[in-house]
């Protein structure tokens, strides 16, 4: 299995400022520690092709794809999921 969308044309994305975080995510990092540029700082400087996990269709929008990262950042091991729709949404961000 391989990743809905290509981990470069994310990163693009959130270096050009289009991105962000559900509720939950947002939630998650905070419980975590970590602030908005952490998060970017995880995926856009740590996120690699082989952390990648699984794909899986969204929960509320089937239409919609979700890829599934578990990656180790500042010692926290995290499930990561984004999906790109116009921007990337970080839809969890959380310890594993």
């Amino acid at each position: 299995m391989k990743p809905t969308y290509d981990l470069k044309l994310i990163k693009g994305l959130m270096q050009q400022g289009s991105w962000g975080m559900t509720l939950s995510a947002e939630d998650g990092a905070i419980e975590l520690g970590f602030e908005d540029d952490d998060v970017y700082d995880c995926i856009v400087n740590h996120l690699e092709e082989s952390h990648f996990h699984k794909t899986m269709a969204s929960e509320k929008k089937a239409a919609l794809m979700q890829d599934v990262y578990y990656i180790t950042y500042e010692g926290q091991q995290l499930y990561v999921k984004l999906q790109v729709s116009v921007d990337v949404v970080v839809v969890s961000f959380k310890k594993q």
